[in-house]
């Protein structure tokens, strides 16, 4: 029995030197929490950073940002903000994250306008390209936190939309100058661009954002025409730069076969399925355009063997 008082008298003196540990250290993390004195310098800037929030989404505000970090460097230097080194630096420590968190959410916003909108003006892409880059490179930026995020799928629509217009530019400016007669223009390859730019444009030009950029939808459109044109362009030529020499053959037979019937041969694959989308009415009237300028040659060529042989 009086083992048993004395084990429970233990187990009381336990529990009791536990709880007064625990009240204690409760007190002692109370003491630590200690807020930072607020002055004149600090409420500027938390209405400054308040200003910055309430800044439209609709119009970048790097300026305004750039000058609330001038403001906070420039309190820090002169030790505005506390009465002593360590309150200066915890307050410029702390308006350094706020300032940073609060400007890359505002800007992030603001690029999303830009994204969800139909211009897509290259000057603001060229800003949200180099802005981005900075941000994303600032010590403070949390690696794989929701701004981290927003970033990437930022970056994402930026390189799809150069990936485009990169494509866009090639098109446009396709040529071919070959002029050897045995020269052959490229179709295998136009035809893979024109497929490229129908699938483009089916899938939504691969990206959400993207897809909202009403200039890309537009020369996509046109690309087919532009590499058609470049086609026409190659056949003209290569027509002009053979036309007159009917001089170099021995007779109308000999021109027929081995320049006449090659260029007309070329002139034929315009008919063909790959520029299906341009309009057989456009397709039709190159190619008697460059069909006439052929047989014109082919005229010349006639009456010159004609009169030779009288």
């Amino acid at each position: 029995m009086n083992k048993l008082k004395v084990i429970i008298l233990i187990a009381a003196v336990t529990v009791a030197v536990a709880v007064g540990i625990a009240i204690m250290l409760s007190g002692l993390g109370k003491q630590k929490e200690i807020s930072l004195p607020k002055n004149q310098f600090t409420a500027k800037i938390e209405q400054e950073i308040e200003q910055l929030k309430a800044k439209p989404d609709n119009k970048f505000c790097q300026d305004f940002y750039k000058e609330v970090a001038y403001h906070i460097n420039d309190f820090y230097k002169q030790n505005r903000f506390g009465t002593n080194q360590s309150e200066n630096d915890q307050w410029k420590e702390n308006f350094d994250k706020i300032l940073y968190s609060t400007y890359a959410e505002k800007f992030i916003n603001q690029t999303f306008v830009v994204l969800r909108g139909s211009a897509w003006n290259t000057d603001d892409l060229k800003f949200i390209q180099a802005e981005k880059n900075e941000l994303k490179k600032s010590k403070l930026l949390v690696a794989g936190s929701p701004v981290d995020k927003s970033f990437s799928i930022i970056q994402t629509a930026l390189n799809k939309y150069g990936e485009i217009v990169g494509f866009i530019s090639q098109c446009k400016g396709y040529g071919y100058s070959g002029t050897v007669l045995s020269d052959r223009f490229p179709i295998a390859e136009v035809q893979s661009k024109i497929s490229r730019a129908v699938t483009l444009r089916s899938n939504r030009l691969e990206n959400e954002y993207v897809n909202n950029c009403a200039r890309l939808h537009d020369e996509l459109k046109i690309c087919p025409k532009w590499l058609f044109d470049a086609h026409i362009k190659y056949l003209s030529n290569k027509i002009g730069n053979w036309s007159g020499l009917y001089s170099n053959y021995n007779s109308q037979k000999e021109y027929k076969e081995l320049l006449y019937d090659k260029l007309k041969a070329e002139i034929d694959l315009l008919d063909n399925s790959v520029y299906i989308d341009i309009g057989e009415s456009v397709v039709d009237r190159e190619y008697d355009q460059l069909k006439a300028k052929l047989d014109s040659d082919s005229r010349a060529a006639y009456n010159y063997f004609s009169n030779k042989t009288n």
